[in-house]
């Protein structure tokens, strides 16, 4: 009997313990029993000025590792020299040539039109300009005519200026005399804020009108330069040797490209704008200035004149009932039906967009950042593969992004419901374009305006030598180019703010 009450004791225990064992391994393929399990909430950063990107796991804030290392490795394999993933302002992942080109000052091409966005949107939240002013405002008196001066700021940074383009200009990046001061010479075939059309030029105007307001509101002798490294660059914990800037003759700070700058600091401007304009928990950028940055260009009725583009930033997020145009240098077109540049990534991702694939991509529905920076774009190699002729330069996203993007997309582990992405699954559709208009590069007088200042396309009040009324300290920016050397090397000290 004894022996008999063993053995049902022994067998009660082996139940007892299995059936606690398969409490503890049912969570693991049983929902129903998973939600009794305390979960660990994801790993949330914040960068700071002096220290350099924290770091998490991807598993810690959510991320399959295995796909986001397969979404880093297959950019760096098709031209990427770095490549950087933020999610909850963490670094989780970088591409394997990022030490050896991070601390290089590399030419932002257009990417630095977003950074120009930025700019003005700190000069609004200092009180120094205000987007729906007229330029004219801030211009001196006798520069330009009255239909010209009443183009807003916030024209000018949605591109729908209406001034007529000269790629001629746009594209001298050797003689500039003054981006400003050539646009106003310009005609005006749009009235301003009905007509969308990229260009180079525009984009100095926002940096001429801070200056001036600059010299007007806070110090007549202080540069802009001088002033964005106190206001932002600064607060950001970017030091001088991390870029230098260049500048027309006249001596206005360019805004359409030109600015040098290191790959290590695209995601502290990619945390500004994930944050809302706040850096730190010090707001540098009005929330306001924020919205307009990340809504499509409207005209002054709130009417869509081009959903793909906000504040010197592209838009992923175009609606069937929106107005699309598309971002070229060789032909405008009209975009029907609108979509999204980027299918496999959210509508509301916004971002940089800098020749050869220089970008931040900002994706405030997942709080995430991701930079690029590279001389052969993501879309090269699919590009010839598909004997695409306008993958490469006629500023459109084509299977490099969307594949690097699906593999993103799928290593979030729990994608919120709300995240709207046009094509989660599926192939890459592509369409080839072969639009050239030559009408944006055949000016009568334009090598002779742009280079020496001659004929109808001078620049208005501009010799071959100087221009009216500027500092004409053109060449100010060479002086900069060995500060960065400490940069480069890793001897800086990141600032305060």
């Amino acid at each position: 009997m004894k022996q008999m009450n063993r053995t049902r004791s022994i067998l009660a225990a082996a139940l007892l313990v299995g059936t606690a064992g398969l409490a503890v391994v049912q969570p693991l393929s049983s929902g129903a029993s998973s939600a009794a399990e305390p979960t660990v909430p994801p790993k949330v950063c914040e960068m700071t000025r002096t220290g350099e990107y924290p770091r998490a796991r991807p598993e810690e804030v959510g991320l399959d590792p295995a796909l986001v290392a397969k979404a880093a490795a297959y950019w760096t394999s098709t031209g990427s020299e770095t490549v950087k993933i933020f999610k909850n302002g963490c670094l989780v992942k970088e591409g394997g040539l990022d030490k050896v080109f991070d601390r290089i000052p590399r030419l932002n091409w257009s990417q630095t039109k977003t950074i120009t966005a930025l700019v003005a949107g700190v000069a609004q939240y200092h009180g120094l300009i205000e987007v729906d002013d007229p330029i004219g405002r801030y211009l001196p008196d006798d520069l330009g005519d009255e239909v010209h001066r009443s183009v807003k700021i916030r024209h000018v940074l949605n591109m729908t200026t209406g001034y007529r383009m000269n790629w001629v200009r746009g594209l001298n990046l050797v003689a500039d005399h003054s981006r400003v001061r050539g646009i106003l010479a310009a005609d005006q075939v749009h009235p301003p804020g009905t007509y969308y059309h990229y260009d180079q030029d525009t984009p100095s105007l926002v940096n001429y009108v801070v200056q001036r307001a600059i010299w007007e509101k806070v110090d007549p002798d202080l540069d802009l330069q001088d002033w964005l490294q106190r206001e932002l660059f600064d607060k950001l914990g970017i030091p001088k040797s991390a870029y230098f800037w260049q500048r027309d003759r006249s001596g206005t700070t360019l805004g359409y490209s030109q600015l040098f700058l290191r790959p290590l600091e695209f995601g502290r401007f990619g945390e500004l704008m994930r944050t809302g304009g706040t850096y730190q928990g010090v707001r540098l950028i009005g929330e306001e200035f924020m919205r307009g940055l990340t809504r499509g260009a409207v005209n002054d009725a709130g009417e869509s004149v081009n959903c793909g583009y906000g504040y010197l930033v592209w838009r992923n997020g175009c609606r069937p009932d929106e107005h699309q145009v598309n971002i070229s240098l060789f032909g405008r077109s009209e975009i029907t039906p609108t979509g999204p540049w980027i299918a496999s990534a959210p509508r509301d991702m916004y971002y940089s967009w800098g020749l050869h694939g220089q970008h931040i991509f900002v994706i405030p529905s997942l709080d995430m950042v991701v930079t690029r920076s590279g001389e052969v774009p993501p879309d090269a190699l699919p590009g010839v593969v598909r004997l695409d002729p306008d993958a490469v330069v006629s500023g459109a996203q084509k299977g490099g992004y969307f594949r690097f993007f699906r593999i993103l997309m799928n290593s979030v582990e729990a994608m919120p419901a709300d995240v709207d992405i046009a094509q989660p699954t599926g192939p890459y559709r592509w369409t080839p374009s072969l639009d050239v208009d030559l009408k944006d590069f055949v000016h009568p007088d334009a090598i002779l305006g742009s280079y020496l200042g001659l004929g109808k396309e001078a620049p208005i009040g501009c010799t071959v030598l100087a221009c009216k009324d500027e500092p004409n300290d053109g060449l100010k920016w060479v002086l900069d180019v060995p500060r960065v050397v400490p940069g480069i090397v890793g001897l800086d000290r990141r600032p305060n703010g």
